[in-house]
């Protein structure tokens, strides 16, 4: 047998497409006990941070030292060494006072310790004096991505009982946040500039691509194909349709109806009525 050609590169993961396997992959966390995982991936979703960036929050990230809990917090990222403000949403509160009721930890005793660090992590933060900065920052790097592997690890067992087919990971969080942010703002055109700010993204289809709405429409294609050629085969004219799509912004979409009604009312002729609302809503279009 011939040598094999070794694969390289890393597979790409996507943001979870359904809202299905984000509850199951929760109830299994949940199921298990392993409350630890589940706020890490409660707060992958509801914070659209790394993986590194998650495991070493602190609990003084989210209160202030007369035990109140905050709604904003700047964190440092890991990776590129940026500040950044993050809103705590009310979910993301819920999912934090859920793990303290199971753990039974004190925040305000553990005021300035990692929420959710491993041995090592609460070793390098006791012993910080004894390390320079840099040597501080290097070790603690390493042993927040030894944590980081072993949420993975629990991941792929959480998604491999859930039965997702496609491929997840860790990093899915932070696309999913990005993914349904979309889809829950379907009429806001500046979603995708926001995300890209959030993410630090140099372009707008680079933040398409990264949260999987560019490979969302690609699949739409291939469908769309199979359907046609489906219809062919099977002796059906196919529709294609060619009516082009004129996006508007609410506002105008009410004023054009609001016209419309108008126009109804005072007898207009039904034809040019039509094409001044049309030419409207061209002129509209964003």
């Amino acid at each position: 047998m011939g040598n094999k050609t070794k694969q390289t590169g890393k597979t790409e993961v996507y943001p979870f497409w359904y809202m299905k396997d984000i509850k199951n992959m929760m109830d299994y966390f949940k199921m298990k006990g392993q409350w630890h995982w589940y706020l890490a991936f409660n707060f992958g979703l509801l914070l659209g941070r790394r993986v590194s960036d998650i495991l070493s929050l602190k609990w003084s990230d989210f209160y202030y030292e007369n035990g109140r809990m905050k709604d904003e917090t700047d964190i440092k990222e890991w990776k590129t060494g940026k500040v950044v403000r993050l809103y705590i949403c009310e979910a993301c509160k819920d999912a934090l006072k859920l793990y303290i009721d199971k753990t039974g930890v004190d925040p305000m005793e553990n005021y300035n310790d990692y929420i959710n660090g491993n041995a090592q992590m609460y070793q390098l933060l006791g012993d910080k004096e004894e390390y320079s900065q840099e040597e501080y920052e290097e070790l603690m790097m390493k042993a927040i991505q030894s944590h980081a592997a072993a949420f993975r690890k629990q991941f792929k067992s959480a998604a491999d009982a859930c039965d997702i087919k496609y491929p997840v990971s860790t990093h899915s969080l932070r696309k999913t946040f990005g993914y349904f942010s979309v889809k829950l703002h379907p009429y806001d055109i500046t979603t995708i500039d926001k995300l890209q700010g959030i993410f630090s993204h140099s372009d707008r289809n680079t933040t398409l691509h990264y949260i999987g709405i560019a490979r969302e429409d690609e699949i739409k294609l291939y469908k769309d194909m199979g359907n046609f050629i489906t219809d062919i085969s099977n002796g059906k004219k196919p529709v294609i349709k060619n009516s082009p799509v004129v996006p508007l912004k609410a506002e105008d979409f009410r004023e054009i109806l609001s016209k419309c009604w108008d126009m109804a009312q005072n007898g207009e002729d039904k034809f040019n009525g039509i094409n001044n609302l049309i030419g409207l809503a061209e002129k509209c279009m964003v």
